[in-house]
């Protein structure tokens, strides 16, 4: 139990979205921590369900301290958890989407690690539930890499999960926020930035979080999530700290998918794509044909004009 005045261990972060259906579950999830010195920051997005209510009976369930904010707009995930983070006062920053749980040892399990290995950031496992909580027997295993090798790892496979990561609140203290250009993949942004930034990462290979697969997560829209994790890519192309060959690579393999998934239907999102891959250099002969089988398609599914007697 935290005492008055005592600066919490852990802020608790969750940016809240449409999330009454699985928010109850999360939050009884904190309340089991075997850490109790913790502050709970959580924002209601522009979005009213019953969160609020949620979140009102879980405060007078906790001696903890629970901080509530409502957004009046949907801001997005980027600004909500830089709007949190700014109010909290612990000395870790400990992110959960409010769809996810923990196991009730999760933090004291990463502050050991961090304490161990005198890290700023640790980065654990999780496994994978369904909407119903039930484990699809899959997991993610951050490999143990040297931190230099970490962004070109990410660039591969985005292995570090909110839900599963502890940072040091004073590495968030000057400019370092989740940039809201990104509305998909800002989380990875920050993880490269951290390393860019020389902050020591510690690995967990024991999941102690549950991440929830369910129809409306971001990573279920197949066109839009290559469309806008690509992004990220384009923004690090170039950077010493990436290589700019895989970069490049990747950028291509995720915009070349969505020309392929969009050209017949939504041609001018087609084109959007194959001008996002002249712009870093690739061209080839068939995505000239894409880009002429986009034309096409946008200009005969265009409106046609009225026929009649002049």
């Amino acid at each position: 139990m935290s005492r008055p005045n005592e600066t919490p261990a852990f802020s608790i972060i969750i940016p809240a979205y449409k999330a009454a259906q699985y928010l109850p579950a999360t939050l009884e999830s904190i309340a089991a921590q075997t850490v109790k010195n913790w502050e709970l920051l959580i924002c209601e997005d522009g979005c009213y369900d019953d969160t609020a209510a949620i979140v009102e009976r879980f405060t007078a369930s906790v001696t903890q301290p629970v901080h509530f904010i409502r957004h009046a707009q949907n801001l997005g995930v980027s600004l909500t958890r830089n709007h949190l983070i700014d109010k909290a006062q612990g000395v870790f920053l400990a992110f959960v989407d409010a769809d996810d749980l923990w196991d009730q040892d999760h933090l004291e399990k990463a502050l050991s690690a961090l304490n161990r290995e005198g890290a700023d950031w640790s980065i654990g496992a999780v496994r994978f539930i369904d909407s119903e909580a039930q484990d699809l027997g899959l997991r993610e295993i951050p490999p143990l890499l040297a931190a230099r090798d970490i962004p070109n790892a990410l660039l591969r496979h985005n292995f570090v999960i909110p839900s599963a990561t502890v940072v040091r609140r004073a590495l968030f203290k000057d400019s370092l926020r989740f940039n809201a250009s990104f509305p998909i993949g800002e989380d990875l942004d920050v993880w490269i930035t951290l390393v860019k930034n020389g902050i020591k990462p510690v690995f967990q290979t024991e999941p102690s979080a549950s991440y929830r697969r369910h129809p409306s997560s971001a990573t279920a829209d197949v066109i839009r999530f290559p469309e806008e994790f690509s992004r990220v890519f384009e923004k690090w192309l170039g950077d010493p700290v990436v290589d700019t060959g895989l970069c490049r690579e990747e950028i291509i393999k995720m915009l070349r998918v969505v020309v392929k998934m969009t050209w017949r239907k939504q041609p001018a999102r087609g084109l959007e794509a194959l001008k996002r891959l002249r712009r870093i250099g690739y061209w080839s002969w068939d995505t000239l044909l894409q880009k002429l089988l986009c034309h096409c398609t946008q200009v005969l599914s265009g409106p046609k004009r009225l026929s009649g007697p002049r």
